[in-house]
């Protein structure tokens, strides 16, 4: 095989690298777009999330009106806050050792 034939090889190689490299590209930019939206929704629960923990008092007042709205009695009310606030705590955590 001459320089000419090796030559000829590498460009046909290359040109198959580079439409390769294309079709991926335009895959990944497919998938990005499929999750930009679940990405947005989780982003604004996350802000929320940070706003009311950076603003505990607004988060007791939402509560409080929750219980006299509804009136389906304080118990009920406990038990949910209690599994509220360890979810709270499990997240919290799990986000410890995500971000570590």
């Amino acid at each position: 095989m001459n320089y000419h034939d090796q030559m000829i090889d590498i460009m046909r190689e290359r040109e198959r690298l580079l439409a390769r490299s294309d079709a991926q590209r335009t895959e990944l930019t497919t998938i990005a777009r499929q999750w930009e939206g679940p990405l947005q929704v989780a982003d604004r629960a996350l802000a929320g999330i940070n706003y009311l923990r950076s603003h505990p008092v607004i988060l007791g007042v939402l509560i409080a009106v929750l219980v006299v709205i509804q009136r389906r009695g304080l118990w009920g009310w406990v038990r949910r806050g209690f599994v509220l606030w360890r979810a709270y705590r499990a997240l919290g955590k799990a986000k410890l050792k995500f971000t570590a």
